[in-house]
C-alpha cells in the first residue's frame, strides 16, 4: 500500500522507503561504474593494476558513505551514527587505495589513523554545528 499513514510515527512510510530506493539508486551507479571500468580495460583503454579487486572494497567505502548521509537525512543533524559511518567509509578508502596502487602498508599504515581523526573530527565540528555535540542542557 503505497503511501499509507503510519499513527505510532506520523509520517508516511513512503518517506520511509525513500532510503531503501536511494540505496538502490546508488548500487545500480556504481555497478555502472564497475562494469565500465572493466569494459574499459578489457577493450586496452584503461590498465588496472594487478589489484583490481580492491575496487570491491570502495564499495563497501561507498556504502559507508551512503550510510552517513542517510542518517544525517534521517535525523537532521549529524550524530554519532553518521560519525562512525562516515569514518568507516575514509577508513576503507584508505585501505582500498593502499591495496589498488600498490603501496607499502609498512609505510602508508598510519594514514588509517588519519582517517579516523579526521572523521572523528569532522563528524564533532559538523555536530555542533547542528547541535548534537554542544551543552546537554545539564550543570
Amino acid at each position: 500500500m503505497p503511501g499509507t499513514y503510519s499513527a505510532e510515527s506520523g509520517t508516511s512510510d513512503s518517506r520511509s522507503r525513500g532510503g531503501k530506493e536511494t540505496a538502490s539508486w546508488m548500487v545500480g551507479a556504481v555497478l555502472i561504474v564497475l562494469g565500465l571500468v572493466f569494459l574499459l580495460e578489457n577493450a586496452g583503454y584503461l590498465a588496472l593494476t594487478g589489484n583490481w579487486w580492491a575496487l570491491f572494497i570502495y564499495l563497501g567505502a561507498v556504502a559507508s558513505f551512503a550510510n552517513a548521509w542517510r542518517s544525517y537525512r534521517a535525523r537532521g543533524e549529524f550524530d554519532s551514527a553518521a560519525t562512525g559511518s562516515l569514518t568507516w567509509g575514509l577508513v576503507l578508502t584508505v585501505v582500498a587505495s593502499i591495496l589498488m596502487f600498490n603501496l607499502l602498508w609498512d609505510q602508508w599504515w598510519p594514514a588509517i589513523l588519519v582517517a579516523v581523526g579526521v572523521g572523528i573530527v569532522v563528524g564533532n565540528l559538523l555536530g555542533s554545528r547542528t547541535g548534537t555535540h554542544g551543552d546537554s542542557g545539564q550543570s
